[in-house]
């Protein structure tokens, strides 16, 4: 059979930054876009022939013409990526209805944290923090809003479209000033805090979820309620953790999938993503605590020094489900 070409889209920020991470002699240049789930570079050749597509953030721009077995729009972050998200609604009203199309962009900008909980609150066994937008111009408002809106504290504010830990700080009393964050206007998350410490540890899930299936990514451990990448030096001064990593690791698909699956299914048939990722808190009786659902997660770049590390033979699964869930929908 014939390889099938499929158009990957992603988006320059509305902002329109972009990093720029190699001059090829050539003249060419590498750039990097946030805000989308890069799946175009970790796909092997041998399967498909990939085409790729950049929507600017101008209001028009002219598009060339294709020919594509399937279109994966890769753009996954509603509160950055307005603008390219309605040009791939558009291109999407154009195409033929039977044409498989991955991570419908009407779906992405559902995604955004307070659409995430009114969507999933209340389903069993799935604890999603109440989670509010709001646009402050003062400290006072932040406060009415937490009154308003009944949140007890602490409370975590975040401005929308800043992820990693970034522009977010843990509200733990009305004695805040916010100094650190520009009250103009722009849309900010007040989301409730909620106590997942482990023995004073945290521990945060990662994982890929493709056409309903979860596969785990990987597992970090913190003394610090906010867990991101650089709290792994914290595994690095207790050793012990990075072996729990990889016990769950291992086990995961005999000990914790088969608990959350139906839970992971009602997430999937809800949000309607092909493909997306969850960040969260699995307790011993397998209820999950929601941090972060979204297509824009790093599920597939390894940054590990280590050639046989734990994370490779996940990355890879990933991978190859979600080609297999390209090659299915294009062959049926």
């Amino acid at each position: 059979m014939e390889k099938r070409s499929i158009l990957f889209i992603s988006g320059v920020p509305d902002n329109k930054k972009t990093t720029l991470t190699k001059v090829k002699k050539n003249g060419m240049v590498d750039l990097v876009h946030s805000g989308s789930s890069n799946i175009f570079q970790y796909l092997h050749d041998e399967k498909f022939h990939r085409l790729r597509l950049i929507f600017d953030a101008n209001p028009t721009q002219e598009v060339m013409r294709l020919q594509f077995h399937a279109v994966f729009n890769q753009i996954s972050d509603p509160d950055t990526h307005k603008v390219s998200l309605i040009k791939t609604k558009e291109l999407k009203s154009k195409l033929p209805e039977n044409l498989p199309f991955f991570n419908d962009p009407d779906k992405v900008v559902l995604t955004t944290r307070d659409n995430i909980y009114t969507l999933l609150h209340g389903i069993e066994k799935l604890n999603v923090p109440k989670t509010i937008r709001i646009q402050p111009k003062t400290p006072a408002e932040i406060y009415e809003a937490i009154k308003q809106e009944k949140f007890k504290f602490p409370v975590i504010l975040r401005q929308a479209g800043y992820h990693g830990g970034i522009n977010t700080i843990l509200v733990k009393d009305k004695t805040e000033q916010f100094h650190a964050f520009a009250l103009d206007g722009r849309d900010y998350y007040l989301t409730q805090f909620t106590d997942y410490a482990e023995n004073k540890t945290y521990k945060k899930f990662r994982l890929a979820i493709v056409k309903g299936e979860p596969f785990i990514r990987h597992v970090i451990y913190s003394d610090s309620w906010m867990v991101h990448s650089g709290s792994r030096s914290f595994m690095e001064k207790h050793p012990e953790y990075i072996q729990k990593e990889k016990k769950l690791i291992q086990t995961f698909n005999t000990k914790i999938k088969p608990h959350i699956l139906p839970t992971v299914q009602k997430i999937y048939k809800t949000i309607g993503l092909d493909y997306f990722g969850i960040d969260c808190y699995i307790d011993k009786n397998h209820n999950i605590t929601v941090f972060e659902i979204n297509a824009n997660m790093n599920m597939l770049l390894n940054s590990s020094k280590e050639k046989n590390n734990i994370w490779e033979k996940q990355i890879n699964l990933i991978i190859k489900a979600i080609e297999s869930m390209i090659k299915d929908r294009i062959t049926s």
